[in-house]
């Protein structure tokens, strides 16, 4: 029967906490600092008349010292062998589908197929990528490609054929790593590809009709042998331009270009046309020439900043031909009109 057979439960109880504070050495190592530990911690015991044994890691690290070996080291670092045994993952992926496709031909035949497609991988893997990085750098990876995306991009694909080929990967870890990052765009793909198709399609469909984003004035301004009226530009009978002309239509209703009066501006491209801010109660919109100002001058609701004036539009000419019979197509010198007698209010 033996020793740690006889031992005290409290005995045994401490010994085998000590050869716990002993794991990180070889089994040989610690048989041979625990052997006869319980008939010592009994000897102990029965010598001393203490009611406790200690602090097990202490008697651990006195052992360690009476046999002139290191203190324990801190615990490792774990990952690494975690991802190590994830590295295996592939191996015994790929002996299954060797073995499935052994019973099954049409299986190995598209296993074939799909390793063909491992380049289309590669460059998927850095495409993923590159719209990750140019991202978090604060740049939209639906912009434009410009020389930034390119070299990140470049650089991206370059590493992902290294990796694919089994290059760069001079640590363990990495391939597992590399394993799981695989795992995570195949899963996530279909999503991928839905995503930047309806995010490139949106793109491109707002710069093809750009247009659409301000009001159609076709459907419901004014027209002139099929081309829109965006402003209109009066002439007195003298041919000199006009300013803040009031028009009105034969119903009394002011003339209105754009056609709905509570738009607060209309987006030309070039900038904003804005009615007359002068108007009492209502947006002047039938007040010509209508005015101008940038895209910025604007508040949210789009109606024009007090800060800002609105700038005068440029007629097309700096002056229009005089009327016939005018005083300057005459050359009558201009007489003052005989103003008309008010009458007189009747008692």
């Amino acid at each position: 029967m033996s020793t740690s057979t006889l031992a005290s439960p409290a005995v045994a109880e401490f010994a085998a906490a000590v050869r716990a504070a002993l794991a990180d050495l070889a089994p040989d190592e610690i048989d041979e600092l625990t052997d006869g530990l319980e008939a010592d911690l009994t000897d102990r015991l029965s010598d001393t008349d203490a009611a406790e044994l200690g602090d097990p890691r202490a008697y651990a690290e006195e052992l360690r010292a009476a046999a002139g070996l290191p203190h324990r080291s801190a615990p490792r670092f774990r990952l690494a062998g975690e991802l190590a045994e994830l590295r295996k993952a592939p191996k015994i992926v790929a002996t299954a589908f060797r073995e499935y496709g052994a019973e099954h031909p049409w299986f190995r035949r598209v296993g074939e197929f799909l390793v063909t497609l491992r380049p289309v991988w590669w460059l998927f893997r850095a495409a993923v990528v590159t719209a990750l990085i140019v991202t978090a750098l604060g740049r939209g990876w639906w912009e434009p490609i410009n020389g930034f995306a390119i070299v990140i991009g470049v650089a991206a694909l370059v590493v992902s054929v290294q990796f694919g080929r089994g290059k760069w990967l001079p640590f363990t870890w990495m391939r597992g790593l590399l394993l799981a990052v695989n795992v995570i765009l195949a899963l996530g793909a279909p999503f991928l590809v839905a995503g930047a198709a309806t995010a490139v399609n949106n793109g491109w469909y707002s710069t093809t009709y750009a247009e659409d984003s301000s009001p159609d004035l076709s459907i419901s301004g004014l027209l002139e042998n099929g081309n829109q009226v965006t402003n209109i530009f009066a002439y007195d009978a003298q041919g000199n331009p006009l300013r803040d002309v009031q028009l009105y239509d034969q119903d009394g209703k002011p003339l209105n270009l754009i056609g709905d009066p509570r738009s607060t501006s209309v987006d030309l491209g070039s900038g904003l046309l804005v009615p007359n801010q002068h108007v009492p109660g209502r947006l002047g919109w039938n007040v010509f020439p209508l005015g101008h100002v940038a895209s910025g001058d604007t508040d949210s609701d789009g109606a024009v900043k007090h800060s800002v004036t609105p700038r005068p539009a440029r007629p097309p000419f700096a002056a229009a031909t005089p009327l016939a019979g005018s005083e300057v197509a005459t050359g009558a010198p201009t007489s003052a009109p005989t103003p008309t007698p008010t009458p007189a209010p009747t008692p």
